[in-house]
C-alpha cells in the first residue's frame, strides 16, 4: 500500500484550443472572477492572462479520487496546436532561445562524479548516503549520493547561466504573464506575480540565487529570504530538467526531488505563494502563524532576521 505521507509526484498537461471571439466579455469575466489584486490587473492589461485567469486548471481534477489537488497553472498562447508541441519541453524552448549549455561532455556520469567533489557543501548523508547500510548498499547510496552531488552543481551553474538570458529577454519590456512564460528560470515563480518580473527584478533575484549556488561549495546555510526559498524551488527545476535530459534515472536516488524538497524546504512558507486555495493569503494578517516572515512581493528580499544576510544589490532594489 502507499504510503499517504509520501506522495507519488505527478505532473499533467492540458491543451484546449479556443477561438477568442469577444475580447472585452472575456477581460470582464476574468475580472470578476479573479481572487486578488494581481490577478486583477494581470486580466485587465494581458488578453492571454485574462484567459488564464478565467480558466480553472483543477476543476477538471476535483472529482478524481487517489489524489491531492496542490496547484494548476494555464499557460494559453496564440494560435491553434502550439502547445502540443511546446509544453513537454523546459520553460522557453519555443521562440528560438536556447537553454544554457550543460557544461558537461562525455560520460555523463562521470562529469557528475568529478563535480561532486566541488559540491562539499551539503554533507551526502544529506544527500541519500547511508554510511550504515550493508557495503553493496552503502556503495552504491555513496555513488548515488555523489552523482546528486554533481548534479547540483550543475544545475547551480545553468540555472544561473539563464538568468542572464532571462534578464536580457525582458530588459526594457513591462513583462506579461506571456513574456515571463519564455523564461527558463522566472517561469518557475508565483505566476500571479509575473508582471512583477520585469529585468530589475531578475536581477536581484540572479543575486540571491549566486548566494544560494555557492552553498553548495561552501557550506549549506538556510535560506535567508522569501526569494532565496524561491530559488531553491528553481534550482530543484534546473536539477529535474537535466536529470531528465541526461537519463540519470538509476545513478540517482530513489525519490531524489521529494527527499531534497523535505531538506530544502521542509519550513518554507513561501511554498504556499503557489498553492490556488491560499490565494491571496499574504495580504491577510491571520492566514499565516504569527511569527512567520511576510510573504508580501515587496518583502521578498527582505531579510528572515538579525542573522540572515541578502546581498545588498538585492535587499536595496
Amino acid at each position: 500500500m502507499n504510503d499517504p505521507e509520501r506522495p507519488i509526484p505527478a505532473s499533467i498537461h492540458i491543451a484546449i484550443d479556443v477561438d477568442i471571439t469577444d475580447p472585452g466579455e472575456l477581460r470582464s469575466y476574468a475580472v470578476v472572477k479573479a481572487e486578488s489584486p494581481e490577478h486583477v490587473a494581470l486580466a485587465s492589461t494581458d488578453l492571454f492572462a485574462a484567459l488564464a485567469v478565467a480558466m480553472d486548471p483543477l476543476a477538471v481534477a476535483a472529482d478524481v479520487p487517489g489524489i491531492r489537488l496542490l496547484r494548476g497553472k494555464v499557460e494559453p498562447a496564440e494560435g491553434h496546436g502550439v502547445a502540443d508541441s511546446v509544453m513537454p519541453h523546459a520553460a522557453g524552448a519555443d521562440g528560438g532561445r536556447e537553454p544554457a549549455d550543460t557544461g558537461i561532455s562525455g560520460n555523463a556520469v562521470n562529469a557528475l562524479l568529478e563535480a561532486a567533489d566541488r559540491a562539499g557543501g551539503i554533507a551526502l548523508e544529506r544527500l541519500g548516503y547511508d554510511p550504515a547500510a550493508p557495503s553493496a548498499e552503502r556503495e552504491l547510496s555513496r555513488h548515488r549520493a555523489r552523482v546528486l552531488a554533481g548534479l547540483l552543481w550543475h544545475a547551480g551553474a545553468g540555472m544561473i547561466d539563464e538568468l542572464f538570458n532571462d534578464i536580457d529577454l525582458l530588459r526594457d519590456r513591462e513583462p506579461t504573464a506571456r513574456d515571463i512564460d519564455e523564461t527558463y528560470v522566472l517561469g518557475n515563480l508565483p505566476p500571479q506575480y509575473a508582471h512583477h518580473y520585469d529585468a530589475r527584478f531578475a536581477a536581484r533575484f540572479l543575486t540571491v540565487c549566486t548566494d544560494l549556488t555557492m552553498n553548495l561549495a561552501a557550506g549549506w546555510k538556510e535560506p535567508s529570504c522569501v526569494a532565496q526559498e524561491l530559488g531553491l524551488r528553481c534550482l530543484l527545476a534546473e536539477a529535474e530538467f537535466l536529470a531528465d535530459d541526461l537519463e540519470l534515472e538509476t545513478d540517482l536516488p530513489p525519490d531524489w526531488v521529494a527527499m531534497l524538497e523535505q531538506f530544502f524546504l521542509r519550513f518554507a512558507d513561501s511554498m504556499m505563494l503557489f498553492d490556488p486555495a491560499m490565494d491571496g493569503f499574504e495580504n491577510d494578517p491571520e492566514a499565516s502563524p504569527q511569527g512567520a516572515p511576510s510573504m508580501k512581493f515587496e518583502d521578498w528580499f527582505r531579510p528572515f532576521g538579525p542573522d540572515h544576510h541578502v546581498p545588498p544589490f538585492a535587499e536595496r532594489g
